[in-house]
């Protein structure tokens, strides 16, 4: 490949920037509720010894919707799935110091999905409750989008295949970006739940945005006992 072809490449992403970063932003705005969680995190010093997965989650959110806007469809849904397993590893290991000790010193392999979930699910006493009650509520499709996003990752899900045999064919449409808010939507809500249900403080101290969204999908006055909270 040629040095025009990079350039035909980038051309033809400033041609549909201003469509593309239109889908960005909502895709943006999709992200904010979960990345509330982790902020707060990084403010009160929640997993210290394993910040590094929480500024992940930050540069995996940032490189997905950057990707959106520069048309790069398959990229991007690669870089939610890593802000996904970051945020659910996170979870496992901010209570798991030495475990991740041996991460750091490459004795163990990073816990997948499957595994967090059950920790989360066996030592959270609340955790299986909200998580149903929060299923009644989504928006969302499936209840749990990590299939999704590992059909992207790993090629079973067939139409997200890359058949480009120039650079310029890796942008997708914007009829075809568009279709990134549902996956950003259900990776969103989907992490958003999880933090709920594994959160040991009351209703009172949870952030703002996310009391807010409780109540919108619960009702006015609802959400607090709805969720035992």
């Amino acid at each position: 490949m040629s040095s025009e072809a990079f350039e035909e490449l980038i051309e033809a992403a400033k041609a549909q920037l201003p469509n593309s970063s239109a889908i960005a932003e909502r895709c943006k705005s999709e992200l904010q509720l979960p990345l509330c969680w982790t902020s707060r995190f990084l403010s009160n010093g929640t997993g210290s010894h394993c910040e590094v997965l929480l500024r992940g989650c930050y540069g995996s959110a940032v490189e997905s919707v950057s990707l959106i806007a520069l048309g790069l469809l398959r990229p991007a849904v690669l870089s939610l799935r890593s802000y996904y397993e970051l945020s659910l590893q996170f979870l496992y290991y901010k209570d798991h110091p030495v475990e991740w000790r041996n991460v750091l010193d490459y004795r163990s392999q990073p816990t997948l999905p499957g595994l967090n979930k059950k920790y989360l699910k066996d030592n959270y006493s609340d955790f299986e409750f909200r998580t149903k009650e929060l299923l009644k509520k989504k928006r969302r499709e499936h209840d749990d989008c990590y299939d999704t996003l590992s059909g992207v990752a790993h090629g079973t899900a067939h139409n997200s295949i890359s058949q480009a045999t120039a650079p310029k064919e890796l942008l997708e449409c914007c009829d075809t970006l568009v279709q990134s808010e549902q996956i950003f939507l259900s990776t969103s809500e989907y992490l958003r739940d999880v933090h709920v249900a594994s959160f040991e403080g009351n209703w009172l101290s949870l952030p703002e945005g996310v009391k807010g969204n409780l109540e919108t999908r619960f009702g006015e006055g609802s959400g607090a006992s709805a969720l035992k909270m």
